[in-house]
């Protein structure tokens, strides 16, 4: 009996959570700050009470000295913020993954202090992905081993900004982001200058965003001042007149991007989402739709000259055009920012990128050398057989074509017969014919005689 290996990957996988995603304690008390189980507790939190305050970045810690505060474990419950909405826990997605990796060990949370800058918690990940693979290859003799990240939301944030730290990523194997705003979300300058006269949920999420800089990070860098005619980036100074911090929006601004290896995103898309803002008379305003580019770079017009404005959509949080990153290809699910990775697609997104990431980017099994075997002469009118080998009949194509006058007379479609791949042809008449076979690979052809 032939045996199946059960595939697994041998890599080592860091699980990097977005803003909210990390539980949060009091480093001296050990009293949960964020993350509680008891959902009552948010309802209260935004509604009346403290129980924010100890959230709130102090002086100290925006000039780097940290500690306060220590991330203990990616979300285990349901997390929840204005605007924001919820932010569901990461456990079906970790499982899924320790299901695919050779030993449960192979797997590492990362969590982090998500209030901090993208920066600080970047350097931090990249000491805790380069000491976790050390440690793999080590338990499981495996020297070979490579990292794989694995990131939501503003973790994909943190990747990028690895990627811009020397030496990092070199043993980065592949990166998948999951919703990453890498052009920033229309919604975080919304949350720090929509608060004013609201709810008081979204005026207490607006309190205490003001001052952090991991929601200054995910300011949006796109084109999104709505000017009637024209369309422009946010500034600093808009961030300032809006109740945020003018510094930490010039220090999000300032970061520059950094392609990331073997990169696969998967961005949502269907959900009504902001993309683009207005500031009018010292108020923001913010619509769902956004703008098309030309091949040349214009804003593209409507007949009469007006800007085209297009319905944005994306997850809800994250418009479309921010999630899709320049270097790499995304696949889209329609689906919610905080709910993307607890998602059956996404879940079945990394696990297939875990699995097969190597076969992807390596030689298809049917895109090697394509075998073909027929008859030098036939007849006219009577069906022959072509056979095919190193080639899938779903990934053939065959072509026939009179050599003299190259018009083609037949696209006989591969199919299965006997075990073997097969095409079946009939010439229409005397005559030298060409026959093309492809399959990934270069073109095999080969001519053949008509004759009565």
């Amino acid at each position: 009996m032939l045996e199946i290996r059960e595939q697994v990957t041998w890599d080592a996988v860091v699980v990097v959570p977005g803003i909210m995603g990390s539980e949060l304690v009091d480093a001296e008390t050990g009293v949960v700050l964020w993350g509680l189980r008891r959902l009552g507790w948010y309802v209260r939190a935004w509604s009346s009470g403290d129980g924010l305050a100890p959230l709130r970045v102090t002086p100290d810690e925006l000039e780097g000295r940290t500690g306060r505060v220590k991330a203990t474990g990616l979300l285990r419950f349901p997390a929840f913020a204005p605007w924001l909405a919820g932010f569901e826990p990461y456990t079906s997605l970790v499982n899924a993954i320790r299901k695919t990796v050779a030993d449960p060990s192979a797997v590492l949370e990362f969590a982090y202090d998500w209030r901090l800058p993208v920066a600080h918690n970047a350097k931090l990940l990249a000491g805790a992905a380069v000491a976790h693979l050390v440690a793999w290859q080590t338990r499981s003799g495996r020297t070979d081993a490579r990292l794989v990240l694995v990131a939501h939301s503003m973790g994909g944030l943190l990747c990028q900004e690895m990627a811009g730290i020397s030496g990092a990523i070199d043993e980065v194997r592949t990166v998948v982001t999951l919703g990453t705003p890498f052009d920033g979300a229309a919604k975080a300058a919304v949350i720090l200058g929509a608060g004013r006269g609201g709810p008081l949920p979204r005026r207490r999420l607006r309190e205490l965003a003001t001052g952090l800089p991991g929601v200054h990070d995910l300011l949006p860098t796109y084109r999104c001042v709505d000017e009637g005619d024209s369309v422009r980036r946010l500034t600093p100074a808009d961030v300032g007149r809006l109740g945020g911090s003018a510094e930490l929006a010039r220090a999000a601004f300032e970061r520059r991007p950094a392609p990331l290896p073997g990169h696969r995103a998967l961005i949502g898309i269907e959900q009504p989402t902001m993309s683009t803002l207005k500031l009018v008379g010292g108020t923001l305003e913010h619509d769902p739709y956004t703008f098309r580019l030309d091949p040349d770079g214009e804003f593209r017009r409507e007949a009469g000259g007006e800007l085209l404005r297009v319905d944005g959509r994306g997850d809800g949080t994250v418009p479309r055009n921010s999630a899709v990153p320049a270097n790499a290809v995304a696949a889209p699910v329609a689906q919610q920012h905080g709910s993307l990775a607890r998602s059956r697609e996404a879940i079945d997104f990394v696990r297939d990128v875990l699995l097969n990431a190597e076969a992807d980017l390596g030689p298809r099994l049917g895109a090697g050398d394509v075998g073909l075997a027929l008859p030098d002469v036939v007849t006219p009118g009577t069906e022959w057989t072509a056979t095919l080998d190193g080639v899938e009949p779903h990934e053939a194509r065959c072509t026939v074509t009179d050599a003299d006058t190259g018009v083609v007379v037949d696209h006989p479609s591969p199919h299965r017969r006997d075990g073997d791949v097969a095409v079946a042809v009939t010439l229409p008449a005397p005559g030298v014919y060409r026959v093309e076979v492809s399959g990934g690979g270069a073109a095999v052809t080969q001519l053949v005689m008509a004759r009565e």
